[in-house]
């Protein structure tokens, strides 16, 4: 008998061989015949071959569980089938390039952006307050005004410097009023916390210290400074966090070096007190003032910089206190804004006294235009008599265009040409002088131009209203009158507000999207220089150019520079000691804000989760933003942190994400067989609790074999993407921020048919899943691939198979009986949810704190049977979660699968639905519906009051029917929103569901969601009080915009009605009413089927009148044209349409992916009567019927129809009472009975039959107690027996004998069973096994369920899910209350449309009399009949479009519901983008390998590193299997391939990701790497893909971790590469050590059976 090669025995000891089949897959069977034994012997010796069965591998090499053979070994049995093509889940190469080069873009714009706008915000700030400094003194300015002169200067005075002032004060306040808004807004309409008084005093002190200290040094220091140096201060701002920083640290080994680094930075902040007045004595007048304003500023961000893990107790009570005041700063700051605007407000007052009066500050209208005048000095005559010529030519221009007045915003200041100027001697004996500034005589008066002209441009108001002259001449000098330009300071305040602004929403926008180093850190941190270098080079160049910048700014304006500008460039600007100040100052800002480098943060992060206070400052962004930046000072766990250190107590495998609670991590353990057999809650408290676990839960009941396998290969997906990160973290030590834990289950809806005795069997629904789960699993894993034999047990509602998938996470498909448990979708989501929260979380965690972890972290995927999806997908909803704490549930973007007419017009129908309607309630307020077919629910949302336990509820009143069970997923929806949580909608999440194909069945559907939808909308609406007050993301005018839309859905049948009369009129040029009648009748005649005909008449009609009106839908497009072309596009029918189809492209360029989308939409156009009028009406005529209407059965619905429906169909018919016999003789029921009855289906039937089983053998268990009960009396049975027996008793006694032989047989069942079951000695069997025999299960193993679950279902079933009984009344109340509701529904429906019909058509027909003007479009001739006069003869008359105006109310009406829809739209677009910005991942700015270490290279690359060794195809095989494009016909070595296949097929074969991971990471070995950049190692697998650098990486990281592991020793070298090698090294059996800790411990939760042996 050949034994396993080398390769293989290595492979068992290494950690292969002694592994329990509850944690790794495996089947084995021999290598060869004599390996294989027989079950039954024939005559000539041989073994029967219908007996064959495997044998178990010699005991000396054991078993590797984590190893099959995917099918039975025969000789002959050996052509095969390719893998399956595999799923083309990635949107392909263009779509990730774009969405590279998107982030790249992103990462430069974000930075110049920022960059940018910080530094015009600064420069704009610096500005104005330059201008203020200005005041009272004269500046020189370009002299292109009056050339003849080498300096041309302008005196301003106080009221010129007003405009400035107040865009100062404007620059200040408006970050507070948005401050003001938003805070109050949140206050409205979000339940805050209230502060208590000492928080609120506190806030409200330290913000008037900061607002007075802002204002001290805008409007009393900064005037006086260089805008250089006011630039340079603004660098000094972080005193009291520096100081702070100091006392915050926490006790740690590098605390110390680190306090040194806090007191330097302290040292510098503070050398404004001693350093910098003797160094630069030009400040020394202001250096207290200054100093004591920094400090009172960088007072504001002291929260930031206290922490609650301090040494010091004083600093940890005040971290703590600044936590409390951060979760109720909503309340605080709407009164704190408003104070700090009246802070700033005085202290504008108090600073500028000294410099203006009061009335030059409060003039009126400081902004508009003021005369300045222009002075030039030491002109001799000839250039006096140049100048007058000048002005001489100037006044009176050839060509009136050519004379042109320059405005602010263009070049210059404005002249005034049209003054008539005289040449006048000076005489300053005038009364009327000009105004010259500091030039003029104190006698001297204003002068005026005696031939006023009156200005047409504009009329400036003054103190006193004349018109002045335009220059004076005097001996040696001249002056020029201007007018500043008007509102140039409210320019430049909006120019700075607007510029603070963007740089906040691009920083955070930056930390949102994981790009806080580039796009807010560096920006910054180069703000201040990039200002200093732009502010320096400026002033330098308009020291040496006046004129410089004069064409971006007015020409008194410009920024206040040093009496000796040196630009950034020169060499003295770095030796200057104000130079070097400032560096100190921007080390230790940079110091202080070291926390910016390092972001810990979640993707899309919260606004309150990244800024600490809900404010910026005008004045200093960049400052504020930098110090408001919350510090993330959670503790960095190290890969080394995760060592095996206790394996054979560690069950888990350990994650640090967002949020993790401070506790130390546990092992990572290889072992996973405890958590596959317990759930995802492990039975200790750890840090593992605050893992991501995500249960994936789906519904099936019909689905169709591909529709199951699409469910089941998206399953399979998430098992290999958790495994890979799984195996990251365990093997390569990488630690994960998105690593989950999964489990997945399947719920089946009526998964047993009866056979002919009564007892319940897997229907074909069953089975044919049972058989798709090896096909999805070789589709996704790309090899023929077999799954372990799974486990089946009965269990109160049916039945339950339990598998362990490849990545040794678990799928448990459960299989609901009808006629034990409720079926339908409803009642299978109360199912699990009940299970997995109620019994596995609350009931078997004791702890409180460990239910609030879990419940955080434990989140429901719902699913259909049919969807399709990826990992990356449920990544994104789970990012939407740790967003915000507050979302209940979180859906994606449900694109509909299938092919036909339905499916494209569907298509177009979801696309138009998600990019409008859903996007628009998730800006405005909630989503209202979270599909179940693909969503994620927070299970702490799940388990709040009123969600499950109300969703459990059965329904009592008619509408309950509708409403609970029609629309399962909205109604949970619904009761989520009611209890404050929030519904949200990500775009970028995709899955596919099969969508109906056919009409009746789309009908059907929309039949079940019209009416929920209505119903839930309703009760929401009726609900709004308490909703607007608990849920924070819904407001009045959210619950507005739904009740507009409900508005929109009942009116809507009536306004398409309208529509196509109107069409009809205008395109066949009949009268309206003639329309009117002819779109009537078709109407009218399908409201009456759908009232009284049945639902198959009701779906003919409905397919006749809609092929109808969609021809008539031709009519209507060329009506509409004809319409445009009469009333012009600038018609409000014109402009609706247009909004439409550019509303509808927009949004489908905007979602590139999706743009085929919109190419049905003719389609969808054409089918707007049908789906808008026809199927309303449908829906709401047959609101009394409550059936499911899709994926019917069709033999159980032909079978069903059999029978006469006398009830509502929701509940379960029973058996009829009807008799089954010939109806010939007419000679009533009882001659049938007594002549020609057939046997009666209440007789025969299976369920009578089993119920008279079971009644026998209650009443042979009674007989057999009362037996036991008389000891005696058996006694001397038994005395009798021996001696002979009195006649009579014998059959007695043989009845007491079968009885105990039943009892002896029972009790041997009883010890096979398992050790559960043993520990409930009450256990008895009664249920049927007949389903457990079934040839499509006889692979699975038998399973019992542990006694506290099976308690828990028979609990749970008795008081929720007990089948609904039978009772003809309660049917016949249900019935009649779901009729008389369709009919009160039916009755409102069709009055207020009716009524909404003729009121509309009469004012149509009175338009003459009662209209509304259209004000655009042109005017054109048309005939009315005057209505207040007898003569009722047509006249003609020229007006504009007329409209009659419920029509015009109702247009504006969808108008406005478009174009929120349609801006709602764009902002969601933004988001989207943000988060998919935010998933993707940058290659390009990686390192190149050969600047990486080891622990960079790896991990950058873990989880797809993980991913690619734990590939299963290749692991075994030669080589891989060919496929048809590798090669051609004459290249194909079949014969080769066939034997190559079955020589593979007699070997082990790995089956699990975990076993063919480690396989290949401990056979790794960079010496075998090839040059061509991909490896495969031992010469026998499939060629990886990894580069010979990665896998010097992972060789060296695999050495570090677990010992190094020689050529010689590895086991998994081939037989080849073994030979005559020596024996195990140190390495080698340090690895077995490892590798058989981990069997020990699995050995010790689950005993391994002692194999047979092989001889």
């Amino acid at each position: 008998m050949n034994t396993l090669d080398s390769e293989e025995a290595a492979y068992l000891r290494l950690g292969g061989g002694s592994m329990d089949s509850r944690s790794e897959q495996c089947y084995t069977i021999a290598a060869n015949k004599s390996d294989i034994t027989m079950g039954e012997n024939r005559p000539d010796g041989r073994k029967s071959p219908h007996h064959m069965r495997f044998s178990a591998v010699s005991h000396d090499a054991p078993l590797d569980e984590s190893t099959s053979v995917g099918t039975e070994a025969r000789s002959w049995d050996i052509f095969r089938l390719l893998p399956p093509p595999p799923d083309n889940i990635g949107k392909g190469f263009w779509h990730d390039a774009s969405l590279q080069l998107l982030k790249i873009s992103t990462f430069f714009i974000l930075f110049l952006l920022t960059l940018g706008s910080a530094v015009v915000a600064k420069s704009s700030f610096f500005l104005m307050t330059s201008a203020i400094g200005y005041g009272g003194r004269n500046m020189t300015i370009c002299t292109d005004k009056i050339p003849e002169a080498k300096i041309n200067t302008v005196f301003i005075s106080n009221k010129h410097v007003a405009k400035w002032v107040w865009g100062l004060y404007m620059a200040l306040c408006v970050p507070e009023l948005i401050c003001f808004i938003r805070c109050f807004h949140r206050t409205l309409f979000r339940n805050v916390k209230r502060p208590s008084a000492l928080q609120f005093f506190t806030v409200l002190l330290v913000e008037s210290l900061h607002a007075f200290g802002v204002g001290m040094l805008v409007f009393h220091v900064l005037p006086d400074l260089p805008a250089e140096t006011g630039a340079m201060i603004s660098n000094a701002l972080c005193m009291v966090p520096s100081v702070l920083s100091i006392f915050s640290r926490k006790a740690a080994k590098m605390t110390l070096i680190l306090i040194i680094f806090d007191v330097a930075a302290a040292a510098s902040q503070s050398s404004g007190f001693w350093a910098w007045p003797v160094l630069v004595p030009e400040i020394r007048k202001h250096v207290l003032v200054i100093c004591v304003s920094l400090c009172l500023i960088s007072l504001a961000w002291w929260q930031n910089f206290v922490h609650t893990n301090s040494f010091l107790p004083p600093i940890r009570r005040l971290g703590a206190f600044a936590n409390c005041l951060s979760e109720r700063r909503s309340k605080t700051y709407v009164v704190v804004s408003l104070w700090k605007c009246m802070i700033y407000l005085f202290c504008l007052f108090y600073f500028l006294s000294p410099r203006m009066k009061f009335d030059e500050i409060m003039q009126r209208d400081p902004f508009g235009e003021k005369l300045i005048t222009i002075t030039a000095k030491n002109l001799n005559s000839t250039q006096i008599n140049h100048f007058l010529q000048r002005m001489h030519e100037f006044e009176t221009p050839p060509d009136p265009r050519q004379s042109k007045n320059k405005v602010f915003g263009s070049e210059e200041l404005e002249e005034k040409p049209r003054i008539p100027t005289t040449k006048k001697p000076w005489n300053p004996d005038d009364d009327e002088a000009i105004d010259a500034g500091e030039y003029e005589k104190p006698e001297k008066a204003k002068k005026v131009d005696p031939n006023p002209v009156k200005r047409n441009r504009r009329e400036v108001v003054e103190e006193e209203e004349e018109v002045i002259s335009a220059y004076q001449v005097y001996d040696d000098y001249v002056e020029l009158n201007q007018f500043t330009s008007p509102y140039d300071a409210l320019w430049i305040a909006l120019i700075q507000i607007g510029s603070v602004i963007i740089c906040y929403h691009s920083s955070k926008f930056a930390c949102k999207v994981m790009m806080q180093r580039m796009g807010f850190a560096l920006p910054i941190a180069l703000a201040v220089p990039a200002t200093v270098a732009f502010l320096s080079t400026t002033c330098e160049q308009r020291m040496k150019d006046p004129c410089h910048m004069t064409g971006i700014l007015t020409k008194e304006l410009f920024w206040q520079c040093p009496a000796e500008s040196i630009g950034m460039w020169d060499f003295y600007f770095w030796m200057s000691p104000q130079t070097w100040i400032w560096l100190t100052w921007l080390v230790s800002q940079l110091w202080v804000t070291i926390h910016l480098w390092t972001p810990k943060h979640e993707r899309l992060a919260r606004s309150e989760k990244l800024f600490i206070l809900s404010y910026y400052n005008g004045a200093f962004v960049d400052q504020s933003l930098a110090f408001n930046r919350r510090r993330d000072d959670k503790a960095k766990i190290k890969a080394e942190d995760l060592e095996l250190e206790s394996e054979e107590s560690s069950q888990t495998y350990e994650t640090i994400g967002p949020g993790q609670i401070p506790k130390p991590p546990p092992s990572v353990c290889s072992v996973s067989s405890s958590k596959i057999e317990s759930g995802l809650i492990r039975d200790v408290a750890s840090s593992a609790d605050a893992i991501t676990k995500i249960y994936a839960c789906a519904t099936m009941w019909h689905e169709t074999p591909h529709e199951m396998t699409c469910m089941l290969k998206s399953i399979f997906r998430l098992d290999e993407d958790q495994c890979a990160r799984r195996n990251a973290q365990k093997y390569l030590k990488v630690i994960d921020p998105d690593y989950y834990e999964f489990e997945a289950h399947i719920f089946f809806d009526d998964a047993f048919d009866l056979n002919d005795y009564g007892e319940p069997v897997v229907n074909k629904f069953v089975k044919q899943l049972v058989e798709k789960i090896d096909e999805a699993a070789s589709a996704v894993h790309q090899t023929q691939m077999r799954l372990k034999s799974p486990k089946k047990a009965i269990t109160p509602y049916g039945g339950r198979i339990s598998y362990v998938l490849p990545g040794k996470n678990r799928l448990t498909i459960h299989l609901k009986d009808k006629n034990k448990i409720r079926h339908r979708k409803r009642w299978s989501q109360v199912m699990y949810l009940y299970y997995l929260l109620g019994y596995r979380l609350m009931m078997k965690v004791m702890d409180q704190a460990r239910k609030e972890i879990i419940a955080e972290n434990t989140f429901i995927l719902t699913l259909d049977g049919d969807v399709d999806f990826s990992p990356q997908c449920v990544h994104l909803l789970v990012d939407l979660m740790k967003k915000n704490r507050r979302l209940g549930a979180a859906c994606g973007r449900i694109h509909p699968r299938g092919s036909g007419l339905m499916i494209w017009y569907q298509k177009f129908e979801y696309a138009v639905g998600h990019w409008l309607q859903k996007a628009t309630e998730h800006m405005v307020g909630c989503v209202l519906c979270s599909p179940g077919c693909f969503s994620l629910f927070r299970s702490y949302a799940l388990m709040d009051d009123n969600v499950t336990r109300k969703y459990a509820s059965k329904s009592e009143k008619p509408v309950d029917y509708v409403q609970y069970d029609q629309g399962e997923d909205r109604w949970l929806c619904t009761l989520l929103l009611q209890r404050g949580y929030r519904v949200e909608y990500c775009a970028a999440s995709d899955a596919l569901t099969f969508a109906p194909e056919g009409f009746n069945e789309f009908f059907n559907q929309r039949r079940r969601w019209i009416p929920s939808t209505l119903a839930n909308i309703i009760d929401l609406l009726k609900d709004y009080k308490n909703v607007i007050t608990v849920n924070e993301s819904i407001s009045i005018w959210y619950i507005v915009y739904q009740l507009v839309m409900l508005i929109s859905s009942i009116l809507g049948p009536g306004t398409i009605f309208l529509m196509v009369v109107g069409a009809i009129s205008i395109s066949f040029n009949i009268d309206t009413k003639l329309a009117l009648l002819v779109v009537m009748l078709p109407v009218l005649t399908f409201c009456i089927i759908c009232l009284v005909g049945n639902p198959s008449t009701q779906l003919v009609c409905a397919q006749i009148v809609g092929a109808l009106f969609a021809m008539l839908m031709t009519a209507v497009i060329v009506g509409t044209s004809l319409q445009i072309q009469k009333d012009g596009i600038m018609s409000p029918h014109s402009i609706f349409l247009f909004a439409v189809i550019g509303s509808f492209t927009t949004a489908a360029i905007l979602h590139p992916l999706e743009f085929t989308c919109i190419i049905p939409g003719i389609l969808y156009f054409l089918a707007i009567p049908c789906m808008y009028m026809l199927l309303p009406i449908y829906s709401i005529c047959n609101l009394n019927t409550v059936t499911w209407g899709t994926r019917e059965d069709p033999a159980a619905a032909k079978a069903d129809n059999r029978q006469k429906s006398t009830h509502v169909e929701l509940i379960e018919s029973g058996l009829g009472n009807e008799v089954d016999g010939d109806l010939s003789i007419g000679c009533g029921s009882g001659c049938r009975i007594l002549c020609c009855l057939k046997p009666d289906r209440m007789e025969t039937s299976p369920q009578i039959w089993k119920l008279n089983e079971g009644l026998k053998e209650i009443s042979r268990k009674l007989e057999n107690i009362e037996r036991k009960a008389g000891g005696g009396v058996a006694a001397s049975f038994r005395g009798g027996h021996s001696g002979g027996m009195p006649s009579g008793g014998s059959d007695k006694w043989n009845d007491n004998d079968e009885d105990d032989q039943a009892e002896l047989d029972d009790d041997r069942e009883l010890r096979q069973q398992s050790q559960a079951a043993m520990r409930n000695r009450k256990y008895k069997r009664i249920c049927s096994e007949t389903w457990l025999q079934d040839p499509a299960l006889k692979r699975a193993e038998r399973d019992y369920l542990d006694a506290d679950e099976e308690h828990f279902w028979l609990e749970m079933i008795d008081k929720y899910l007990q089948p609904i009984a039978i009772d003809p009344k309660e049917q016949e109340r249900i019935r009649k209350g779901l009729t008389d509701l369709r009919n009160k529904v039916c009755s409102a429906f069709f009055m207020v449309n009716v009524v909404f019909i003729i009121i509309v058509s009469v004012l149509q027909m009175q338009k003459d009399c009662l209209h509304i003007e259209w004000p655009l479009g042109p005017k054109f001739n048309h005939t009315i009949i005057p209505c207040n006069s007898d003569n009722r003869q047509e006249i003609w008359v020229m007006t504009r479009l007329q409209l009659e105006p419920i029509g015009l109310v109702f247009l504006v009406f969808f108008m406005s519901i478009l174009i929120i829809q349609f801006f709602a739209m764009l902002m969601h677009r933004f988001g989207t983008l943000a988060h998919i910005i935010a998933s993707t991942e940058l290659f390009c700015f990686r390192k190149p390998l050969d600047r990486l270490s080891e622990d960079e290279l790896v991990v950058q690359n873990a989880v797809e590193i993980a991913r690619e060794l734990q590939a299963i195809r290749g692991v075994d095989e030669v080589e891989d299997l060919p496929t048809q494009e590798e090669r051609g016909i004459s290249r194909r070595r079949v014969v080769q391939n066939l034997e190559t296949s079955r020589r593979s097929m007699m070997k082990r074969r790995t089956e699990t990701l975990d076993a063919a991971f480690k396989k290949r990471f401990f056979a790794l070995s960079s010496a075998d790497a090839n040059d061509d950049n991909s490896i495969g190692f031992a010469s026998r697998e499939k060629r990886l893909t990894l580069k010979k650098g990665t896998i010097r990486a992972l060789e060296q990281r695999r050495d570090s971790l677990f010992g190094t592991i020689d050529k010689k020793d590895n086991p998994y070298n081939s037989a080849s590469d073994n030979e005559n090698l020596g024996t195990r090294g140190p390495a080698q059996r340090r690895l077995e050590r490892i590798f058989n800790q981990q069997d020990s411990v699995c050995n010790k939760i689950y005993p391994a059976e002692k194999p047979e042996s092989r001889f």
